[in-house]
């Protein structure tokens, strides 16, 4: 069983924003694309209430795959209700949008109307613009192997893959800090440690934090990338920590 990502409150206000938002053949359409026609019930009385099947078989069901449909399900509906901007004007969100968005953010998932695509929340920080600022930061200096690892560490998170979530944040701190720290690629075993010390001895890091990078890449080695020793607790941990972290770091080298 997976820790399944949103209330019931989000979920009907995504039932309701699927029967509004949608004609039937789209509604169809829609559940191929986010992976979840599996979980579609044989019979329906119109479309709020086959919406509403959906997406509570997809709670009962409890599997990571439910979860991520879920997920997709969510993020598909606010990518085609959100704000756009057409010629000299501007279009509006659908009027189910904000409930939907407000209320997943609530439930942990903060919605990223540049990239479209599903953030974990912290109160009072907006994640999705911590993220853009890392991928973008990295980016233009050219680390484009940290950045993609750790895109990709988003994507896994979103899509509820909480193991490859770790595998790729473990990848991501690592290629940042071998740039960080001047390490040529192919340096063997030790090269964050390193990468550490480098900076240490130059001065770019304040007073203990050259130990807590060395405890962090040991934790991010903690039950790896294997299925069933990875959950979403933990995966949210890492993720977090690893982009307040590189933030902090990217502003000192």
């Amino acid at each position: 069983m997976s820790e399944f990502p949103f209330s019931s409150k989000t979920l009907g206000l995504l039932a309701e924003a699927i029967e509004q938002g949608n004609s039937a053949s789209t509604m169809r359409a829609l559940f191929l694309k986010s992976e979840v026609d599996a979980w579609e019930p044989e019979s329906s009385s119109n479309k709020l209430d086959l919406a509403t099947k959906v997406v509570r078989r997809l709670r009962s069901d409890g599997s990571t795959e439910a979860s991520a449909g879920a997920l997709e399900l969510t993020r598909a509906m606010l990518e085609s209700g959100r704000p756009r901007s057409r010629g000299f004007g501007n279009d509006g969100p659908a009027d189910w949008w904000p409930a939907l968005r407000d209320a997943a953010a609530a439930d942990g998932w903060e919605f990223d109307e540049n990239d479209c695509r599903l953030v974990p929340t912290v109160p009072g920080t907006s994640v999705a613009v911590e993220a853009s600022w890392i991928e973008n930061t990295l980016t233009s200096r050219g680390w484009d192997v940290a950045a993609g690892h750790y895109r990709q560490a988003i994507e896994a998170f979103a899509s509820g893959n909480w193991a490859s979530t770790n595998s790729q944040l473990r990848a991501f701190f690592e290629d940042l800090m071998r740039r960080a720290g001047g390490i040529s690629p192919g340096g063997g075993a030790g090269q964050v440690q390193r990468a550490f010390d480098t900076l240490e001895a130059g001065g770019h890091l304040v007073d203990g934090e050259q130990q807590f990078g060395k405890d962090l890449w040991k934790l991010l080695h903690a039950n790896g990338s294997h299925p069933g020793l990875s959950d979403a607790d933990e995966s949210r941990f890492r993720l977090l920590t690893l982009t307040g972290y590189a933030r902090y770091l990217l502003t000192r080298v």
